[in-house]
């Protein structure tokens, strides 16, 4: 079969969410969206298998919601020389504009002024990054996670943000995988043990729902 043969696997529904997982609900005054991994370059390696238009749509629906009510969005990018999460091989040479825009976050959605930008070095992304005193300065005890990869960047952010007592939350149809099991064995092992496992549109209800409820009559 050649590539060009292969299709993107298509990304979870409701039908297919796992059962179990804490059940809790997004609070738009204690939650953080994080981001993890929208570069070019990682993108590129996931593009033949995975389904990453919709996962930029989705992304960029959540980012959109976040900033209309008030959830503050952090970009984790993954510096170069970083372990890969996705095995996407080598980028462009270092000091070049072409590594300097692969390395960027992609273009549709491109950290707007008052996100917070911070470089991961391991797979979760509050390893060797300020996320965790970044949540402690916003006040905030709820994190989102979308974003590459699901089976190891995006399980074990969440894992630690649990670990942390900080509540996690994955959105199963905003984050993306090289293949689906890979995608399907992080969103079952992630409702199994640490995180509420929910897909895109429930998470923008619910943070339309919380704020109306804080919107005197």
């Amino acid at each position: 079969m050649t590539s060009s043969s292969v299709l993107p696997y298509p990304m979870p529904d409701a039908a297919s969410l796992p059962d179990g997982g804490p059940s809790r609900s997004i609070d738009p005054s204690r939650a953080v969206l994080v981001v993890q991994h929208m570069q070019e370059y990682v993108l590129r390696a996931l593009r033949e298998t995975a389904p990453v238009a919709q996962l930029l749509d989705n992304i960029g629906r959540l980012t959109e919601s976040a900033r209309c009510f008030g959830v503050p969005v952090v970009h984790v990018t993954r510096t170069p020389g970083a372990r890969s999460a996705g095995g996407e091989g080598p980028g462009p040479a270092r000091g070049t504009p072409a590594e300097a825009d692969a390395h960027a976050v992609v273009d549709v959605l491109r950290p707007e002024a008052g996100d917070t930008v911070l470089a991961a070095k391991r797979y979760s992304a509050f390893a060797g990054t300020r996320l965790r005193s970044r949540l402690k300065e916003l006040g905030r005890d709820q994190v989102v996670v979308v974003g590459a990869a699901a089976h190891t960047d995006v399980m074990l952010t969440a894992a630690d943000a649990w670990m942390q007592d900080l509540e996690a939350f994955v959105v199963a149809d905003a984050v993306v995988d090289r293949t689906a099991d890979d995608h399907t064995m992080a969103v079952r092992w992630l409702a199994a043990t640490c995180a509420t496992v929910i897909l895109t549109e429930s998470v923008r209800a619910e943070l339309r729902g919380r704020t109306a409820d804080t919107v005197p009559a």
